[in-house]
Formats: C-alpha cells, structure tokens, sequence
C-alpha cells in the first residue's frame, strides 16, 4: 500500500510561491509525484513551475496504465520531462516577461518493488528508513557541488557559499534539458522529495521522526513548519511518499 502527503508554503520572505508539486496513487503498486522549484524572479518562475508540472503530471497520467513494463518508465519519464522543457523554454523565448525563467525538476514514479526518478537541479530525494538510516538519492546539479566533488571546499563552507543558489541544469533555460536518471528497489520506509527552501533550514536529519510519523498532509505542514522556525527565507515544499 502506498499513501502520499504534500505540502507547500511561501515561507516568510518570499511574496509569492514558486514551487509546485503534483503526486497521484494509481493503485496500491503504482504511484507518481512531481516536484518543481521556479527561478527567474517573480514574473516568471512560478509560471515556469507550474507548467512543469502540469505537463509532467499529465504525460505521466496517459502513459502509467496497467500495461506499463519497467523496462518503459525511464522513457516515459524523460519524455515527459523533455515535453515540459520544450514548452517553458518557448514560453521564456515569446515573452519579454519571462525570459530567464526556469524551474529545477524531480520526477518519481513508484512501480511495483521500484522507484525511477529523474531530476535536474537542487531539488532534492531522500529515502528513510524506519531505523533512521538516511540516504540521499539526488546530487545537487549546483556549482557549489561542483566544488565540493574537485575538492576545493568543504561542506561546511558549501552551506554559506555565495554560489550555493547557482544551478547548472534546469527545466526550460536551454533547448533541450539533461536529467539524471536512476532506479532503485523501493519496498518499505519513506521518500522524501523537496525544495532547497526545506532542507536548507530543516536539516533532514534533526527531522527523521517527523517524516517517520507523517500519516496526515497536517504532519506535512508540521515539518514544513520546522522551516519556518528557522527563518524560511524561502519557498517551502515537501511531498512524502510511505509504503
């Protein structure tokens, strides 16, 4: 049985939400999320987010039927995600408004025993374990973790880092996107997607009961919260998928 829970929050210093999300349970096997994280200022990036997701969510509704093989999703995914990449990078090209805007971009979907997942940017996917064991499953595509990887600064330089926000993949700002795609067993505990707005001011791992414990979309809003707490200085969104 899978049950998911999202939320999302402006937090306290933006004046508008640029994050977006989506997720459906198809049955009691299969399941998708999505979620967005938009850039590009206020006249653009949420429009770059939201668009996003509704064409991922849409593309992933027609292709995620009974007659849908594993050896398929990566596919659907990709092509569902180069479909929203196609129309935001248009829509930034034929008005002035928004040039510039993008969106990062992490898609899910949970089928059978597995989890595929593609993603592009900072946002990011953790799997919890109900023993606390945490592991990450997204690498940030950010300069500072280009740093990080050569060695040229540590982690805890990388939190302060006046390039941390510096993405290097998006959804919409080129022509064509680059995703990283990966696959994994996913048979029990719970995946964590969300916005740099989260973990960057609830660090995850001062936050492992409360993802364990999250059985209602208010618990979502209880962790969200945690964000809050410590500033949220930025747009907050968290979806939680549970088997």
């Amino acid at each position: 049985m899978i049950k998911i829970y999202g939320g999302t929050d402006k937090g306290k210093i933006r004046a508008i939400n640029q994050d977006a999300y989506t997720f459906k349970i198809i049955d009691d096997t299969t399941a998708y999320a999505v979620l967005c994280d938009g850039m590009g200022g206020e006249s653009g990036g949420h429009i770059a987010s939201s668009k996003a997701v509704e064409i991922i969510s849409q593309a992933l509704e027609r292709g995620m039927g009974p007659q849908l093989a594993e050896s398929s999703v990566k596919s659907l995914i990709t092509t569902a995600i180069a479909a929203a990449n196609a129309v935001v990078y248009d829509m930034a090209c034929n008005d002035e408004r928004l040039r510039g805007m993008g969106t990062t971009v992490i898609v899910c979907v949970v089928l059978g025993d597995m989890l595929f997942m593609a993603h592009a940017g900072d946002s990011r996917a953790y799997h919890i374990l109900e023993n606390g064991t945490i592991k990450a499953l997204t690498r940030d595509h950010t300069v500072v973790q280009i740093l990080l990887d050569n060695g040229e600064i540590t982690k805890e330089e990388a939190k302060s880092h006046p390039k941390r926000h510096y993405i290097t993949r998006a959804l919409g700002v080129d022509s064509e996107i680059e995703v990283e795609y990966t696959e994994q067993n996913f048979t029990k505990g719970r995946l964590l997607l969300c916005s740099d707005g989260l973990y960057n001011f609830a660090a995850i791992e001062d936050h492992v009961d409360l993802i364990n414990s999250c059985s209602t979309e208010q618990d979502i809003y209880l962790l969200i919260d945690e964000a809050n707490k410590a500033g949220g200085a930025d747009n907050i969104t968290a979806v939680v998928i549970a088997r």
